[in-house]
C-alpha cells in the first residue's frame, strides 16, 4: 500500500482516552464531506479520532469545500488505505464499493488488535459493495457477521427519541412473513440489554408499535399483533423492563414521551417519525455488538455528493455519542476472535 507500510497501533492495550475509528464510507458519497465538516470546531472531548480512508479523497474534498484539511495531531489521526482508483463524487461503482469495504475491514482489524475502542461508520452505497461482495446488506449485518453476533439490533438515537427496528432493509411485502416470535424476542432482549448497558436504564420502559393499521384492531386488519407480539410480551414478563403495546403507529408518535425506546416493525414506520423529530440531531447505534458502533442516520446521498451542501449534524452526533459511550464504558471492549492485523498506511506527515 505504499507510503512506508507502517502499522497503526496504540501502544497500550488499555486506552488512556477513548480511541474512535471513523471509516470514510463511499468515497463517491457525502461521507468524506460530513466527516471533514464534523472535525471543524470539534467539541473539546477527551477522545482520539482515527479517520480511515483515502487521504487523496479527503484532500480533494477539502479543496472543493475551499477549506484546509484539519491539523493532524495527538488526538486526530489519519490512516490512509491508499487506493489507486479515481473516485468521482456522485458516481459510485464497484471500485468505490471495494474501497468502502476496505475501510471497514481495516477498522475491524484495528479493533481486533486493540487500537480502537469504538467505531463510527460513514454511509456506504450498498449496491456498489454488493457488486464485489454478493449478499452484502449493510454495516449492521456485516459487523454482526464478523463479530459472531447472529442478531444485532439497529437503534436510532436522539435526545428526544430512541427507535428500534425489528426489520431493517427489507422490502415491505416481506416484513410480515419474516417476523417470528424468536426474532421479536431476541430484538426485545437485545434492546433491554442495550438500554441498560449504554444508557444506565435499570428497568427501561419500551413501547411496541403494531404492524397493521390500528394495531390490527383485534385481528380485523391482520393478526400479527395477536399471533406474534402478544405471546412474546407475556413470556418476557416485566422483571427486566416495562413492555407495552401494541400501539397504533399512526398516532403514537404525536407524543412518545415517557418511553425509553419505541420498537417498530419496519424501516419507514420508525425512521419517518424519527427524522421528523431529530433531523441532523440523531444517529444510529448498533446494539448487541462487542464494539460500540454508531453511524449517521442517512445514506451516501450520491445526488448531492460533491456539491458542498451535506449537513454534518448526524455525523457529528454519531462521533459524540460514540465518544460518550466509550468513555462511560472505560474504553474496554471485547476484541472477539484474534486475527492477523492488516498492514495499514499511516501517512507520516499526519502525526501518527
Amino acid at each position: 500500500m505504499g507510503n512506508g507500510e507502517l502499522t497503526f497501533r496504540i501502544p497500550n492495550s488499555e486506552f488512556r482516552i477513548p480511541v474512535i475509528g471513523v471509516t470514510g464510507g463511499d468515497p463517491c458519497g457525502i461521507g468524506p464531506e460530513v466527516i471533514l465538516k464534523s472535525l471543524t470546531n470539534r467539541s473539546p472531548q477527551r477522545v482520539r479520532l482515527v479517520i480511515i480512508g483515502d487521504v487523496r479523497v479527503f484532500e480533494q474534498t477539502a479543496k472543493r469545500l475551499r477549506r484546509r484539511l484539519p491539523r493532524w495531531d495527538a488526538t486526530l489521526n489519519f490512516v490512509d488505505v491508499a487506493h489507486r482508483a479515481t473516485f468521482h463524487p456522485g458516481r459510485s461503482d464497484s471500485s468505490a464499493g471495494r474501497a468502502a469495504l476496505d475501510y471497514l475491514e481495516a477498522a475491524v482489524a484495528l479493533w481486533r488488535e486493540g487500537s480502537i475502542s469504538a467505531l463510527v461508520t460513514a454511509p456506504v452505497t450498498k449496491w456498489a459493495i454488493e457488486r464485489i461482495q454478493p449478499g452484502f446488506v449493510g454495516h449492521t449485518e456485516y459487523l454482526g457477521g464478523v463479530c459472531g453476533v447472529p442478531h444485532p439490533v439497529m437503534m436510532v438515537v436522539s435526545s428526544r427519541l430512541r427507535v428500534v427496528l425489528l426489520t431493517r432493509h427489507r422490502a415491505l411485502h416481506d416484513v410480515a412473513s419474516q417476523m417470528t416470535r424468536p426474532l421479536l424476542r431476541a430484538t426485545l432482549k437485545t434492546t433491554i440489554d442495550g438500554l441498560q448497558a449504554y444508557f444506565g436504564l435499570r428497568r427501561p420502559r419500551i413501547a411496541i408499535c403494531g404492524l397493521n393499521p390500528h394495531a390490527g384492531e383485534r385481528g380485523a386488519f391482520g393478526d400479527e399483533e395477536q399471533r406474534i407480539l402478544a405471546p412474546v410480551l407475556r413470556a418476557l414478563g416485566t422483571d427486566r423492563a416495562h413492555l407495552e403495546g401494541p400501539f397504533a403507529a399512526d398516532g403514537f408518535f404525536v407524543d412518545p414521551k415517557g418511553y425509553d425506546a419505541v420498537v417498530c416493525w419496519y424501516h419507514d414506520q420508525g425512521l419517518i417519525p424519527f427524522k421528523m423529530m431529530a433531523r441532523d440531531r440523531g444517529c444510529q447505534l448498533t446494539l448487541g455488538l462487542p464494539i460500540i458502533r454508531t453511524s449517521p442516520d442517512h445514506g451516501s446521498a450520491l445526488a448531492i455528493a460533491g456539491k458542498g451542501v451535506a449537513h454534518p449534524g448526524s455525523m457529528r452526533y454519531a462521533i459524540e455519542l460514540a465518544a460518550r459511550l466509550a468513555g462511560k464504558s472505560g474504553t474496554q471492549t471485547n476484541r472477539g476472535h484474534n486475527t492477523r492485523s492488516k498492514k495499514l498506511v499511516c501517512v507520516p506527515s499526519l502525526a501518527c
